[in-house]
């Protein structure tokens, strides 16, 4: 099974939560070979989770969202009893390539029942897209929209994941 097949699936049992700052539970994204700094991201950061069933496993979405240094990653995760695999990150940062973009695994990695466990995506198995001198089609961090930044950048991750209810997002 590969990411894309995550992404493009029909789930089910979706569960949202509550945005939150600061320090979050291990248990809402547990990192085995993380350090403490995963969970506890500082004051200025703001998260967000939201859990699904589909081909027949656990994923959890993972938003964390830094306003003030225009920063959003947004992890999709297989959540297993005690860790998650990281299969991507759909992410906006300011610097010379700005836009938003994804890293993932790729190649003989890309099968999510055998990639590593644990650990945020990084290593020679993972692939940005676009590449870092291709253009961005989607360069903007912040929407005036209704609902602030948070509201878009929340949108914005249940679009890019796919992430549906009976027609809308939630």
């Amino acid at each position: 099974m590969k990411v894309q097949s995550i992404i493009r699936a029909e789930k089910t049992n979706l569960a949202v939560g509550e945005w939150g700052a600061g320090k979050y539970q291990r248990s809402k994204f547990p990192l085995s070979k993380a350090g403490r700094r995963a969970y506890s991201l500082g004051s200025s950061w703001r998260w967000r989770f939201a859990e699904f069933d589909a081909e027949g496993q656990h994923f959890v979405v993972r938003l964390i969202v830094n306003e003030g240094k225009a920063i959003a990653r947004a992890h999709l995760a297989m959540k297993g009893a005690r860790d998650c695999t990281v299969l991507c990150c759909y992410e906006f940062h300011p610097d010379l390539q700005t836009g938003w973009h994804l890293h993932t695994l790729c190649g003989e990695r890309n099968n999510i029942l055998t990639a590593p466990a644990g650990t945020l995506v990084h290593g020679p198995w993972v692939k940005r897209l676009p590449a870092v001198s291709q253009p961005h089609n989607r360069a903007t961090f912040a929407q005036d929209m209704n609902g602030g930044t948070e509201a878009w950048l929340w949108h914005e991750t249940m679009r890019f994941f796919r992430l549906e209810t009976k027609g809308t997002l939630v």
